[in-house]
């Protein structure tokens, strides 16, 4: 539900709740469970040891709710060791992850279609926003990670569904680029991580043989954009090649006029007046905490139609707002020591395609609100539950990642 549909699903707290019942099922089955070690795992349970200490300080100077609500910022990562509950069958729970991205695009497609109808676009369930209010940085996200997982043979389609998988992928990337910056950039240079660190010789060739597909799905999806029309978005954006181009030339360019500087400005004043308070100011130790709006705090002015804007659109922002020096430079470290071992000398191509999507989770985090959310923070600390079973475990280049990718072991670096 979280990647499929819209903005509107994360109101209904179904997220929060799947992580409170996963918290008390790892309490009652605590005896079972091997804990995950390491320094990345140590990390994360700090980070969630402190929450404890931010969340009541909070609930004593600002009130219950908003506390509660900003503490999922770092509360999302148990979701990473709630997958200890499935860490026997962690194959059969990758395997339904990867069939979700599978269809991926032709559901979204088909929603997407559905969300330009007047009635059934501005259906709303859970908090007054529209089930198929579509974030489309985090869409940029998703169609990376079910373009991957193809391209790597971890999703496997039978003729010509192949081909017309890949093209809803390009279709829906024009679409998400003309709408989000961050999400057109999170597909691409995840994509270029990942070539660049890739040493199997067979996905190599599967790109180089896709590469003839290309001036095909081009075509067709130029003339999709050319002949589809939809209204502006509430930032005065459409969907069109032009606007495509324009929001590129856009992130190294501050002269064109409209809603594209003027969104870039807002971040930039907000995330300079963030590092001047905590650096140079009186929120170094401990931030501003929990439960108190950063926007309104801080003073930020903005149109922003998406709902009640309380973080600055950059989560390692967020976190040194409201924890401060300390904490950001812990989250900054697990990034460092979590990602690192791209570098590793045998790294398996299942554990590149795993951290090269938690890349692309991590740049479009530091562009919108994204890892604040349930929208991004429940499938972002899947995979690095994921990564981190896989990796203590020692899982990774095994022949449980042979049945996964259904070749010999002898075939992969």
């Amino acid at each position: 539900l979280y990647i499929y549909l819209g903005k509107g699903i994360a109101y209904g707290y179904f997220a929060e709740l799947l992580l409170l019942v996963g918290i008390l099922l790892l309490i009652k089955q605590r005896r079972s469970i091997n804990l995950l070690k390491g320094k990345a795992a140590y990390l994360l349970y700090f980070l969630l040891f402190i929450n404890i200490f931010y969340l009541a300080r909070g609930i004593v100077y600002f009130g219950l709710m908003d506390t509660i609500r900003d503490s999922f910022i770092l509360n999302y990562i148990y979701f990473a060791f709630i997958l200890l509950l499935f860490q026997d069958s962690i194959e059969v729970l990758l395997k339904s992850i990867f069939k979700i991205y599978k269809y991926y695009p032709i559901v979204l497609f088909s929603l997407y279609m559905i969300s330009l109808n007047d009635f059934l676009g501005n259906i709303s369930i859970f908090g007054g926003i529209h089930l198929l209010f579509f974030k489309f940085g985090d869409i940029g996200v998703h169609l990376f990670i079910a373009f991957i997982l193809q391209i790597s043979s971890l999703n496997t389609y039978k003729k010509p569904f192949d081909l017309i998988n890949y093209l809803l992928i390009f279709i829906l990337f024009s679409v998400a680029s003309s709408y989000s910056r961050s999400g057109m950039l999170s597909f691409i240079i995840a994509f270029f991580v990942f070539y660049y660190f890739l040493n199997d010789k067979i996905v190599k060739d599967q790109l180089k043989n896709f590469i003839k597909y290309v001036p095909i799905v081009f075509i067709i999806s130029l003339l999709f954009l050319s002949k589809f029309k939809v209204a502006d978005n509430f930032q005065g954006r459409t969907v069109g090649v032009e606007q495509v181009a324009l929001n590129f030339t856009s992130i190294f360019s501050t002269s064109e006029e409209g809603g594209l500087n003027d969104n870039k400005i807002w971040r930039l004043l907000w995330w300079g007046q963030i590092i001047d308070y905590t650096f140079n100011g009186p929120f170094f130790i401990a931030g501003k905490g929990l439960g108190i709006s950063l926007a309104d705090d801080d003073q930020i002015l903005t149109t922003d139609l998406e709902g009640d804007l309380r973080s600055p659109h950059n989560y390692s922002l967020s976190v040194l707002a409201r924890y401060g020096v300390f904490i950001f430079f812990i989250w900054l470290y697990w990034n460092i020591l979590h990602l690192r071992r791209i570098k590793t000398f045998n790294l398996s191509k299942l554990q590149l395609v795993i951290i090269c999507i938690q890349i692309a989770f991590l740049f479009n985090a530091n562009f919108d609100v994204f890892l604040e959310g349930p929208m991004g923070a429940f499938p972002f600390w899947v995979f690095v539950g994921i990564d981190l079973i896989f990796n203590y475990f020692k899982l990774y280049n095994t022949s449980l990642e042979h049945d996964l990718f259904k070749i010999s072991l002898e075939k992969s670096v």
